[in-house]
């Protein structure tokens, strides 16, 4: 039984997502719920439930980015292998959640005459097309060109102004992007695993997607996904998904401070981490000891001794540093810094004990920890916060966002069919 990823039969469609992390590479393979062809589903009304799940350690990948070919293509094999055998079905294409590229949002305002008198899809379609081609300057591959707002004629705040009247459409959109060379190996790796790529999503708006609440995204919210090798941050006001950001720390470097302070194993460095790590010391940490080998004496039974008091001071100054970091990126945005009223956290890194203690009282906001909402069918091992990116990759799917092909801009702008230099000046004056 073959089954397309990217399949919108609203009967039931096969949905494929592929989260690839500096820690983990997880495959989810879901379908919907079956519906008449006549009943309109609303994007955030529909249901999935969980055919198959893969997940194993990410090898060859860095940050998000890919560092060894044949390492990571192994890796994505076998966790859509694990996926397809739960499954019971073959996947051919997926949709894939990007971390590397050094991701970078930009906001648009353009304009369009409108001819007939009243807004046309291909309208819409147009402007969104030529802001695509205007954000892929500078060898940027376009993750996503949402737009954020519509304006007709001199009445600003239209929500959808498909069929109403007016003399110029304008529309405000955000844009983001990534390096095109990162993109490419990126989709190289997955597609030497005999896999399309249905899809490219920017991991922050994923992990955002599957954790914050529909009353967060209009009253304006950010949400900072902790992962090992990067940490994302995303910006939602009014219902619109408005900045994102991402910078090369995370929880590897947290365990590799503890390594290089102790002397201790990089694994038994992150056990330390896990079981027993705190961004705050109490006094009962004190007098809690933990035991853990040296560097090479493993074999040998030989063990050290330390405090959890004395452990909080080794990973305290890393998470102050990715955090302060966050911070003043987001200072810089200054429309995203003020809508985020509220800080929600999510990804491996956010279950640090006394993380969102330190949150709120650094960036002065109310934080709460966020997991990927409820699906059916999904296994207990993927439903905390380190799977947000994969669960988000279901709900970003069905928003139906992505409706723009290649050929579809191509035709809509003209580009190919001797009207390049006309194309390229409306964008001028449009961007």
């Amino acid at each position: 039984m073959r089954q397309s990823g990217l399949n919108r039969s609203k009967r039931q469609c096969i949905v494929s997502a592929l989260d690839v992390g500096t820690s983990k590479i997880c495959c989810l393979i879901a379908k919907t719920w079956s519906a008449p062809d006549w009943f309109e589903v609303a994007a955030g009304d529909v249901q999935f439930e969980v055919l198959g799940f893969g997940h194993r350690r990410a090898e060859g990948l860095k940050g998000g980015m890919v560092t060894h070919l044949d390492r990571a293509e192994h890796c994505i094999r076998s966790a859509v292998d694990t996926a397809e055998r739960m499954a019971g079905v073959i996947v051919e294409d997926v949709h894939v959640a990007v971390t590397c590229g050094r991701l970078k949002s930009e906001s648009f305002s353009a304009s369009v005459a409108l001819p007939s008198g009243a807004v046309r899809e291909d309208d819409t379609l147009r402007i969104i097309a030529g802001a695509r081609q205007y954000a892929a300057r500078d060898k940027r591959t376009v993750l996503h060109a949402l737009p954020t707002g519509y304006h007709l004629d001199d009445h600003n705040g239209i929500r959808d102004p498909l069929g109403m009247c007016g003399e110029r459409l304008g529309i405000d959109i955000h844009a983001v992007t990534a390096d095109e060379v990162a993109i490419r190996n990126l989709s190289l790796c997955v597609e030497r695993a005999h896999l399309g790529v249905s899809g490219l999503v920017a991991a922050p708006y994923a992990s955002a997607l599957a954790v914050i609440t529909p009353d967060e995204t209009k009253l304006g919210a950010a949400c900072i996904d902790f992962g090992a090798g990067t940490t994302t941050l995303s910006v939602f006001a009014d219902g619109h998904f408005i900045h994102t950001d991402a910078i090369a720390l995370g929880g590897v470097g947290i365990t590799t401070d503890i390594a290089r302070t102790l002397g201790a194993p990089l694994e038994h460095a992150e056990r330390l981490k896990t079981l027993h790590g705190s961004a705050f010391a109490t006094p009962s940490d004190e007098r809690e000891i933990i035991t853990f080998p040296s560097v090479g004496e493993g074999q040998r039974g030989l063990m050290n001794q330390i405090t959890k008091a004395q452990l909080a001071v080794i990973i305290r100054p890393r998470v102050e540093e990715i955090l302060d970091l966050m911070r003043r990126r987001l200072a810089t945005c200054a429309h995203a810094s003020e809508a985020a009223q509220t800080i929600v956290l999510t990804g491996g890194g956010s279950q640090l004990t006394g993380l969102s203690e330190l949150v709120s009282n650094m960036f002065g906001r109310p934080v709460r920890l966020g997991r990927p909402h409820a699906i059916n069918g999904l296994p207990d091992g993927g439903t905390g916060p380190d799977f947000s990116s994969a669960v988000g990759l279901l709900k970003q799917w069905a928003r139906g966002e992505d409706k723009l092909s290649g050929r579809a801009e191509q035709r809509l702008l003209g580009t190919g069919t001797g009207y390049f230099a006309r194309v390229s000046e409306w964008i001028r004056d449009n961007f």
